[in-house]
């Protein structure tokens, strides 16, 4: 069949649509939480230069999203490991002179190996985008082997933290579940029976990720958390665009070399006109090419761009009044629960509530200017999803016998 471009653009309506609430609300509390208390003890501390190893650490509460108790214990110590192992060669990294350098042809080979294994234990959210945004944050850390040592076991304890709230929200999940079973079953024969869920685990594990994304390359067709219409209505075969709606024939070794081809190109384009945060620029492009089909990683890239542009007008907002000490505590714990209530969603909403977050704890850093940081941001995100996009489209130009 032809490719034809007009397959992969996305409408209005896939940008707006949202998905169905599944008791959102229990995630973002479990992840809020997870990154509030570290973060707490930390300004209480006086140690909150070792923020950003707390905000990797609680990265562990994102994973399992809709699994029960076990299961999701099982994926987050993998996914914890996995971030805990990136920030480890973070900082390795960073204590080589050549750290710039270095950083760009290790990630590439770290997203390689992290999209296996991603693969090979079907985390979700899908692909390497946290461990790699994990890997390039610590290694552009200009700080002492001291500090690493001390943010290492912020990181890991935040990891084992995060954990624990995972087993308790899951214990107690199942409990208000089996009460609710109780209840419907003793209702009589008049009272309509409610199939038992997750009460504290948000949508169920159907593919649905806190990255919006399908859980893998070979997913079923799309998921409601892109908030795509056209990802459970099948009207695009009336066009004959079939490719836009049937997963992309792919292979775990194709999507790590797709996602490494991604990091390489998305990371080198800011080192060559000298913007710093390069690593933006890679999870920008991660994150579309995270989607399961053509169609769904332009649009996952759209959504990226268009919710970024309206989140630096938030973070502009915030940043104006030049938030500080317990203030910007309470706004990065208040705004990571936004990301978790409205990402699976729809994903520009949450990217309304994810750039602001990432915005403040960049200033808290203190290392460039609040506009430096904006410019930066907004650049560096075009940059990933322009790469995105073009990585979609070369892929879906491929003959089917040679689809990634």
């Amino acid at each position: 069949m032809p490719f034809s471009r007009h397959e992969l653009i996305p409408g209005w309506r896939d940008l707006v649509t949202m998905g169905p609430y599944r008791r959102d609300h229990w995630v973002a509390l479990r992840v809020a939480l997870a990154i509030g208390a570290p973060l707490v003890l930390l300004w209480a501390t006086g140690s909150m230069q070792l923020a950003i190893f707390a905000v990797f650490g609680a990265f562990t509460s994102v994973y399992g999203r809709g699994l029960d108790v076990f299961a999701r214990l099982r994926l987050q110590s993998i996914a914890a490991g996995a971030l805990l192992v990136s920030v480890g060669v973070g900082a390795l990294i960073s204590l080589s002179p050549e750290r710039g350098l270095l950083v760009l042809p290790i990630a590439a080979a770290w997203a390689f190996l992290m999209s296996l294994l991603g693969d090979r234990v079907r985390w979700a959210p899908p692909g390497p985008m946290f461990q790699i945004f994990a890997l390039a944050a610590i290694a552009a850390l200009a700080v002492d082997g001291a500090v690493l040592l001390r943010g290492l076991g912020v990181a890991v304890v935040t990891a084992v933290w995060s954990l624990l709230l995972g087993l308790v929200f899951g214990a107690v999940g199942e409990l208000v579940d089996r009460g609710r079973a109780a209840r419907a079953a003793g209702g009589g024969a008049g009272a309509p029976a409610q199939a038992p869920g997750p009460a504290f685990s948000g949508p169920a594990a159907s593919g649905a990720s806190a990255t919006g994304a399908p859980a893998s390359g070979a997913s079923a067709v799309g998921s409601l958390s892109t908030g795509s219409i056209r990802s459970v209505r099948p009207a695009r075969l009336s066009t004959g665009s079939i490719r836009s709606v049937r997963p992309a024939r792919s292979t775990p070794l194709g999507r790590a070399w797709m996602f490494a081809v991604g990091t390489l190109v998305a990371g080198a384009i800011p080192l060559l006109i000298g913007i710093g945060h390069p690593y933006w620029a890679m999870v920008s492009a991660i994150a579309g090419l995270s989607a399961a089909t053509g169609f769904h990683r332009v649009l996952r890239a759209t959504h990226r761009l268009v919710g970024t542009v309206l989140g630096l007008g938030a973070a502009a907002v915030l940043m104006a009044f030049e938030p500080s000490g317990l203030v910007v505590v309470l706004l990065v714990i208040a705004l990571q629960g936004g990301v978790e209530l409205f990402i699976v969603r729809n994903y520009t909403l949450g990217l309304l509530f994810l750039t602001p977050l990432v915005l403040v704890m960049g200033r808290l850093a203190g290392d460039v200017s609040a506009g430096q940081l904006l410019l930066e941001r907004g650049v560096e995100t075009l940059i990933g999803v322009a790469v995105a996009v073009a990585i979609a489209v070369v892929l879906e130009r491929l003959p089917a016998s040679s689809k990634l």
